[in-house]
């Protein structure tokens, strides 16, 4: 059975306890203070920053490692970075790179759902996390965004 037939056919509760969580994530927990915010979703910020870095070193960009402390700039908090040098053709698959945590977090959510008690609370807010991480940031989209239009543009150019 494929992983995501799986996570389909995980109980209903299942589904509703993740889902309450990302509203969570969404709604309720960034007006709990940065900090607050910064600790519930760690595990997805590590996954989101190692997937930028981890594209970034094989694609050679040179980037330096995850900085995952909450960091204040300017009128708004970063809860983790990653410096990179990519080229126009690097920008995209590393900015988008988080992208591809969704299959982990829908993993992560079915490996774990026999799990009992507080250990599937626990589950249950790592496979959360890990799903909210998966979508890229603001940031990410501003960065790929000229380089996405530029391939776009290349595309049509080169089909005529």
């Amino acid at each position: 059975m494929r992983i995501v037939d799986q996570f389909v056919a995980l109980p209903t509760a299942t589904h509703w306890l993740i889902g309450g969580m990302l509203v969570t994530q969404y709604t309720i927990a960034p007006r709990l203070g940065m900090w607050a915010f910064s600790l519930f979703s760690l595990p997805g910020t590590v996954a989101h920053e190692l997937s930028h870095w981890l594209v970034a070193f094989v694609l050679g960009a040179r980037p330096s490692f995850p900085r995952l402390i909450p960091k204040r700039e300017g009128g708004s908090w970063t809860l983790g970075s990653v410096k990179v040098s990519p080229d126009i053709v690097t920008r995209v698959p590393i900015t988008l790179a988080p992208v591809a945590l969704l299959p982990l977090g829908i993993w992560y959510a079915v490996s774990h759902s026999d799990a009992q008690g507080g250990w599937y609370l626990a589950h249950i807010w790592v496979a959360s996390t890990v799903l909210y991480a998966s979508l890229p940031s603001r940031q990410d989209w501003l960065v790929a965004l000229p380089a996405i239009i530029c391939a776009v543009g290349v595309y049509f150019v080169l089909r005529q």
